[in-house]
């Protein structure tokens, strides 16, 4: 055998998938980090995402609640007179 075919034996990967990566621990544990790093992402997301419907649920609701408690004036110097004539 010769060094070319030494060579090209050795730079020839194996069959099996796992084989083919030197460093499969290195790889595992890399894709664990990952897939524990979108989980605390989406989680994250989710949260923050219902924090802010239930802000604007909350401001919605409290705007409503002022419009109902204002009373309708048409004007103040219509106010003054109607509450003069009252007393």
């Amino acid at each position: 055998m010769g060094r070319h075919e030494i060579r090209m034996r050795r730079q020839r990967t194996p069959a099996r998938g796992s084989e083919r990566y030197r460093n499969y621990n290195a790889v595992l544990k890399q894709h664990e980090q990952d897939m524990r790093l979108k989980k605390i992402l989406r989680v994250f997301t989710y949260f923050l995402l219902i924090a802010l419907i239930t802000i604007l649920l909350v401001i919605v609701m409290r705007w409503e609640k002022r419009q109902q408690a204002k009373p309708k004036t048409t004007s103040s110097l219509s106010s003054k007179v109607e509450s003069f004539y009252r007393k």
